[in-house]
């Protein structure tokens, strides 16, 4: 094998070796998010099942708030992260939307977000080290939500 040819596949095998360790890097990024997203999913479990106030649903859906769900779960609008490897929850709200996530920085540090969305207003997003203020923000949203 010449020289030239020799180096091609030197570099070929090297990209195949990056892109093998990428991904699986990739993968244990999203573990750790959705292991840190575990209690958010534990909270939601607790009230899925749990009705939306009317007057709620009225102002989401003012045309056709009779024919949509009207418990908890018909408030998401996705799962954030992949169905795999969940690691938050976009919601709906009146005039928007709400969102938890967790995210990772560049150094690897867990950061919980919350954001909300309105038609009328500036999107805003907190940012949390720990989960106890992020969970504070998600119970928050919910009880204005639902029928308790």
């Amino acid at each position: 094998m010449n020289d030239t040819l020799s180096r091609i596949k030197a570099e070929a095998e090297r990209r195949q070796a990056a892109a093998a360790t990428g991904k699986s890097s990739s993968q244990e990024l999203a573990q750790r998010r959705h292991e840190a997203a575990a209690p958010l999913f534990k909270a939601f479990a607790d009230v899925e099942d749990s009705f939306v106030r009317i007057d709620v649903l009225k102002e989401i859906w003012p045309d056709d708030y009779q024919r949509r769900p009207d418990r908890a779960r018909g408030l998401v609008m996705g799962v954030l992260g992949g169905e795999r490897c969940p690691s938050g929850l976009a919601l709906h709200i009146p005039g928007g939307q709400a969102s938890y996530a967790v995210e990772l920085t560049w150094d690897g540090k867990v950061v919980y977000v919350s954001s909300r969305q309105t038609k009328t207003a500036q999107p805003q997003a907190w940012k949390f080290e720990t989960p106890e203020p992020w969970l504070e923000a998600f119970y928050l949203t919910m009880a204005t939500l639902l029928e308790l």
